[in-house]
Parts: C-alpha cells; structure tokens; sequence
C-alpha cells in the first residue's frame, strides 16, 4: 500500500520530512512512529497505519512534500520485504552499476538525499535559517551537535556566517543589517505559524457567523477544591492542578448534557451539514513563542481530575517541545482558550477551523455581586462564549453556558 502524507492538522497543506525513522526492509507494526515531519505548527511523528514491511522511501529526508503526496510503500509482512530491501540499497550502493549508468540521474540522487539527512536542527531553528537566510549546512560544518535557535541568530548576525567561507561565500556584508532588524516603515515578512494563524483568523471571520454569550462564574469552590485534594494528587501522580484542569473536567461534563455542542459545521457533496461527535474531545489553546498552537485533549467524558490534569500536562510538554501528534490536528467541536493568569478581565477568542464554539476565560479577579438581595464580593472569572450560529441557536448556548457556569461554581469534582 502506498503510505500517504496525512493531514495533520485542519490548517496543513505541506510539509518537510525531517527524519525517517524506519529503513526499506525493516518490519514495522500498526501504530509505530514511522516518519517524523515537519508542519506549519511543529515537528510530529507519524505513525503507521498497518503492519507490514517498508518498501521504498519516496520522499527523502529535506524533501518538501504535499498532503495526500505519496511518502514510501508498506508491503505485506513476508513478500515484499526483499523487494523493498534491494529498491531502497541500490541507490545507496551505487558503486556496483556504474558501467550501464553513465548518464548521471542515479548519481544526484544518493548526494540529495543523504545530505540534508546529515543536519541535526530542531524544528524552530530550520524555520529560522529559511527565514534568515543562513544555510544550515555550512552552520553544521562549524559546530558539533544539534543546531538551535541561538545558533542559527547568531549565524544571522553574522560570526557564525563568517566560517561560511569554507562554502566559497567569504565576503557576507549582511550582519549589521541583521542585527538591527528591518528599518522603520519596511514590511518584515511573518514567520510560517504567525503566516498561518493570520490566514486562519481571517478564514474563520469571514466564514462563521458567530455569536458571544457571558456570565461571570465564581472560582471560590475551585479554590476550596484544590485545598482539599490537591496536594494528595501531587504526591500520588505527580501532576499539580490548575485552574485550566477544573474547567476542562466541568466543559466535558457540561457537553455530555448537550449534545447539541457535540457537532461540527462541514460542506457535505455541495450542502450544508452536521458531524456529530461522540466521544468528548477539546482543544486547549497553548500559547508559544511564535503565536499559538491548539493540541487535542481527548476522551475526556467522566475522567478524574488527575487524568485530566496529567493528560493537559502532557500536551502542553507535546507543544513546548514540538512534538504534536497525529491527534492534535483532528478537528473538535470545541476549544478552551484560558488567560486566567493574565490581563484581561473578558476577551472573545475566534472559532477555529472545524470547531462549532470556543470558550474564553478571563483574569480570575474580585468582583461585586449579588448573594440573597445583598452585594457581596466573589472571586471568579468570565466565561465568553463564541458559537457558530450555523449549527446552534441562542437559548441552546445559552443552557450550555449556564450549566457550565453553575458547575465551576458548585461542582462536583471527581478527583481521582
């Protein structure tokens, strides 16, 4: 079967193969990280789809590649494994056949694939070079180990290009330039995620007819919660809850009692239609240097707050370094956009690609409200709704706010 470029997230058109993981002729099972790649959001592994054998690699290390673009073959377990052995070594063993091959196509290929495959860089440092200008392989040749960030700006600034000249480049008057960064009043291109996030913010305001709903929800039984039970789940799992952990376990909750909320708005054969979702996934927005990126927290119906806070520490870690999987960049109905901690008491976050709603949640702060016919102050957040008007009316997200709001407000929480 031929093995596919698969489309990782709702925004991926393209990619880069960063690191085959497999050889022709080594068995491989279903599930097994076959291919590394590199998208506009970060690097993930790929993984296999079937048992079998791998067969030829058509897509080399370096190579820039499509979704939907063919990248090896997987053959059945016993036939095809000495086929694909022999198809993946004779390229690399091109000594042998020299006499009948002497018009150079076999040559080129072995140098363009193996030598991209020689440069040890992490995801945001290649992005950079490309963006920079500073060519990685002259960068590699000056230096041991991983490429980085750091070393890729300094090349840009100028003392690491200048060991370039072993690449016949000696005269480079561009560091100056680039340590000053573009003068006032001159367009600086964005970077591949801020390109992204650009074009997919202004799909979706243009697309989806959305709609925002609020209320105010007190924190204090959340407060009160994570004084109880917190620092027992912190010895036990090793994970500390956050305020990010009670909302995720209230929103999955709240969905499984709104099934409305549980669909997507798609294009089905020319007309308009509904994907139904039935397990309850959310993305969670995490910020990063770059913009943003949105991993998938998935299954969450009747899990424990220690589950939850274990698998939300587990995709921010997926994010921070880079590593998202195939999972992240499945679309969900929902997303929670969390800033709490920061600056704003309410802020309306835009519906994403393939999401129905989004839910953002503002600094948790004082605020003065009315308990039994009197003013009292309560600390809490604002919880902003975005819907997509398409799918769900008014009084729906309305109820499903409303119910959101009295869970984190009273709970009940499963702990463990």
């Amino acid at each position: 079967m031929d093995f596919l470029v698969p489309k990782l997230s709702a925004t991926m058109e393209s990619a880069k193969v960063l690191r085959w993981m497999k050889q022709p002729g080594d068995a491989i099972k279903a599930g097994e990280p076959l291919v590394e790649l590199e998208t506009d959001k970060a690097a993930m592994e790929v993984e296999s789809p079937v048992d079998g054998v791998l067969g030829e690699i058509a897509a080399a290390e370096g190579a820039d590649v499509t979704v939907g673009e063919r990248l090896a073959e997987i053959a059945e377990a016993g036939a095809a494994a000495p086929a694909a052995k022999k198809a993946a070594s004779a390229p690399a063993k091109s000594p042998p056949p020299p006499p009948p091959k002497p018009a150079t196509a076999p040559k080129p290929a072995p140098a363009v694939a193996t030598a991209p495959a020689r440069i040890l860089a992490s995801p945001l440092a290649r992005r950079l070079a490309r963006e920079q200008g500073v060519d990685l392989a002259a960068l590699a040749a000056t230096k041991t180990g991983r490429i980085r960030k750091a070393d890729v700006l300094a090349a840009a600034g100028g003392p690491v290009r200048a060991a370039a000249p072993v690449a016949t480049a000696p005269a480079r008057p561009r560091p100056a330039p680039a340590l000053a960064g573009p003068a006032d009043g001159t367009a600086e291109p964005l970077s591949a995620m801020r390109s992204r996030i650009a074009e997919t913010v202004t799909v979706s305001r243009q697309t989806i007819p959305a709609f925002t709903l609020d209320r105010f929800a007190s924190t204090e039984a959340i407060a009160a919660a994570r004084a109880d039970f917190g620092p027992g789940i912190e010895r036990a799992a090793g994970v500390k809850l956050t305020l990010t952990d009670f909302f995720l376990q209230a929103l999955a909750d709240t969905l499984g009692s709104n099934p409305v909320m549980q669909q997507r708005f798609v294009e089905a054969a020319g007309r308009p239609a509904a994907i139904r979702h039935g397990a309850i996934d959310i993305g969670l927005v995490v910020a990063v240097e770059a913009g943003m990126m949105i991993p998938v927290i998935a299954d969450l119906a009747g899990r424990s707050l220690t589950e939850i806070g274990i698998a939300r520490r587990d995709a921010v870690q997926r994010v921070r370094s880079g590593r998202l999987n195939a999972g992240d960049g499945a679309p969900v109905p929902i997303a929670l956009s969390n800033l709490s901690r920061g600056g704003a008491d309410r802020f309306e976050a835009i519906i994403g690609p393939g999401q129905s709603s989004v839910l953002a949640v503002g600094r948790e702060h004082e605020a003065v409200v009315a308990r039994g016919g009197q003013p009292a102050v309560v600390t809490g957040v604002h919880l902003t709704l975005s819907v997509d008007h398409r799918l769900i009316d008014g009084v729906a997200g309305a109820t499903f706010l409303g119910e959101l709001a009295d869970r984190i407000e009273f709970g009940p929480w499963r702990a463990d």
